[in-house]
């Protein structure tokens, strides 16, 4: 997916939320920092674009827009292994794959995107026991 317009990265940095990842992202490990867009037209979903390669974005939802409760279904460790204990709001996030209809978009359950949302220090984790697919469907 192209980014749909630049922006210049002190912009960007001033104005929305930015996430570091320390591995990057699966397939992208050289790309560290993303940008979390929020906007209107596009609600519930929200782009990631890397800082790193602004051409490199995402569509993503919150993964319990899919799954009630889905942060309770990843691992305590993995939240702990970026700093979400107590009173921090984990946050995870699906990769949307948009399909030629509404029932055959897709996200991705088995790979999501952990976010410590007090830190801004995410993680994409790969739930290798679990029930959930890489295909999700986001209808049903």
């Amino acid at each position: 997916m192209k980014a749909v317009k630049s922006r210049d990265r002190s912009e960007m940095e001033t104005k929305d939320a930015v996430i570091h990842f320390d591995e990057g992202l699966i397939g992208f490990s050289e790309c560290k920092d993303f940008l979390l867009i929020e906007k209107e037209n596009l609600a519930p979903f929200r782009l990631l674009q890397s800082l790193d390669d602004p051409q490199i974005v995402f569509l993503v939802l919150d993964a319990a827009m899919l799954v009630s409760n889905y942060c309770y279904h990843v691992p305590t460790r993995e939240w702990e292994s970026i700093g979400v204990t107590g009173a921090t709001k984990p946050l995870a996030f699906v990769i949307v794959i948009i399909g030629s209809t509404p029932e055959t978009s897709t996200g991705n359950l088995q790979a999501p995107l952990l976010v410590n949302s007090d830190r801004m220090i995410g993680k994409q984790l790969i739930l290798t026991d679990s029930v959930f697919s890489a295909r999700h469907p986001l209808v049903s």
